[in-house]
């Protein structure tokens, strides 16, 4: 029994899990995830700065500065249907 449309290499594979998310470990202070076989992903928690790895073809490594500008978007506050509800008629009646 074999897999259909599974990729022919193992690069290829790995290509495919990483753009799934598979491969990524993160604790409280940092994620680090392979993007693909030769990009590696380190992604400081807090930190609007990051750093990519990249191998490349002849075997040199390039590393790239990273800045993350949804790290400086407010965080949403998430309000339930229901409170919504309540709080404008709460605010219809008193207004009335």
């Amino acid at each position: 029994m074999g897999i259909h449309n599974l990729p022919d290499s193992e690069k290829d594979i790995v290509d495919v899990l990483a753009k799934a998310g598979y491969l990524k470990a993160s604790n409280d202070k940092v994620e680090i995830s392979l993007e693909s076989a030769n990009i590696l992903n380190v992604q400081p928690k807090g930190n609007v700065f990051g750093a990519k790895i990249k191998v490349e073809d002849n075997g040199s490594i390039t590393p790239t500065l990273t800045f993350d500008t949804k790290k400086l978007r407010e965080k949403k506050n998430y309000i339930s249907p229901e409170d919504l509800i309540d709080n404008a008629l709460e605010e219809f009646w008193e207004n009335r």
